[in-house]
């Protein structure tokens, strides 16, 4: 017998959007329903019917189905030109609540990297919705200290809009830098790991990810800063799925945080000494 293939634990899956584009493009991938026997009749035998339950395909399956019916328009190395409709790698992510002038919203907010093939640095942020993501995630312990955001407003308006409502006097690419200023400061540092706030935690380099883009910049002419260094081009949007074959590599900041606090950075890269002015002390 050959190896078994890898068993992969969803950390996120977002049922409305895979079973959106499954409808739009015609895929059955429905998780409900039973399969009806019928046995022969014949003369002086009577008819029995048998109803038993379909079961429900596994994640799997349904991932597996939408990846290849998406194959076309998904971005894995990101030298082509924006815009992207959709995109999927693999690395380490980070999860954060979002917090929204010191409100948190029922909003996951997930950052990770990619480099292309060509060297380009490119920031993922994604914003999903709450329950959507695991328990074991969502249920996780974080300390509500830390910097926000002053411009966390624009940027849950834009992503609540799907990326269609930009406020009146700011633009696309100030949103973008926003994000990412967010997504990498919020709480403290991304290279400040379990001293976060606000923050879950992370899933080691082998996690994998695909998003339904809103927003894909190429910023390069005045790259977004952040301690972590400098990103190249930006990628807004919503996963529809993160997952890992090695679920041990997520790491929780609630727990055994002082174990972690001195380890190598998540983004490694030169560190900007820039303090942003946009981040401000939450009471």
């Amino acid at each position: 017998m050959g190896a078994p293939p890898d068993i992969r634990e969803y950390f996120y899956w977002s049922e409305r959007k895979i079973a959106r584009i499954a409808r739009d493009g015609g895929l059955n991938v429905s998780t409900a329903g039973s399969t009806k026997y019928k046995s022969p009749t014949g003369p002086f035998l009577p008819s029995v019917e048998i109803d038993r339950p379909r079961p429900a395909p596994a994640r799997d399956a349904v991932a597996a189905r939408i990846e290849r019916y998406l194959s076309a328009q998904t971005v894995r190395d990101f030298v082509t030109p924006p815009r992207v409709r959709f995109a999927a790698g693999h690395g380490t992510l980070t999860f954060a609540q979002f917090v929204n002038f010191g409100k948190i919203e029922d909003t996951v907010s997930i950052f990770t990297e990619a480099r292309s093939s060509t060297g380009s640095r490119v920031a993922i942020c994604m914003f999903g919705s709450m329950d959507n993501l695991a328990d074991v995630i969502a249920t996780a312990p974080t300390t509500r200290t830390g910097w926000s955001s002053s411009a966390a407003p624009e940027i849950f308006r834009f992503i609540s809009s799907f990326g269609r409502d930009v406020a009146t006097g700011t633009t696309e690419e100030e949103i973008a830098r926003e994000a990412v200023n967010l997504l990498c400061h919020q709480g403290g540092s991304a290279n400040e790991r379990g001293r976060r706030g606000f923050t879950y935690g992370h899933l080691g380099n082998s996690g994998e990810w695909m998003l339904e883009a809103y927003q894909d910049l190429d910023v390069s002419d005045d790259p977004a800063e952040t301690d972590a260094g400098a990103y190249d081009r930006v990628v807004i949007g919503a996963p529809l799925w993160i997952r890992t074959p090695t679920p041990q590599a997520l790491v929780l900041y609630g727990q055994d945080q002082d174990q972690r606090t001195d380890e190598a950075p998540l983004f490694p890269s030169v560190r900007s000494q820039r303090v942003p002015w946009w981040r401000h002390l939450l009471p």
